[in-house]
């Protein structure tokens, strides 16, 4: 369910960090991109591949049918400076998110933090559940 699968990625980025560089989705230290986060926390695993061979890691995570559902959910409620509404191409929508989350979307602003980011997976998961939950008469 992706609700639960962004909740969990906020607990592994806020656990092992937020890797925000170019390169492999996760970083020496273990830090791990929000792209990596979420397909983690979908999947239950993480292969070498998101260590070592970024082009791999993005065809398991276009694999993962519930990795999509989770960074697609992100990548809705990101706004129109690096997202397009109609965007199908699953590729370009997982390099908006891993983008968004470590760089800023205009030269005068900052990447969003750590915190912000988690912040952004928990505010997505309660939408989800509010959108799930029928409102009582």
């Amino acid at each position: 369910m992706t609700p639960n699968h962004l909740r969990s990625a906020a607990a592994l980025i806020e656990q092992h960090g937020l890797h925000a560089a170019e390169g492999d989705f996760v970083a020496p230290d273990g830090a791990l991109d929000i792209c990596a986060a979420l397909y983690q926390a979908a999947t239950l695993e993480l292969a070498d591949a998101f260590r070592t061979d970024a082009d791999a890691a993005i065809e398991l995570i276009k694999a993962s049918p519930s990795a999509m559902a989770a960074i697609r959910a992100v990548y809705d409620t990101l706004g129109y400076e690096v997202t397009t509404p109609d965007e199908v191409d699953p590729e370009a929508v997982i390099d908006s998110v891993s983008r968004w989350a470590m760089s800023a979307p205009f030269p005068d602003m900052q990447p969003p933090t750590r915190t912000e980011v988690i912040g952004r997976l928990v505010r997505t998961a309660d939408a989800l559940d509010q959108q799930a939950t029928p409102l009582a008469a």
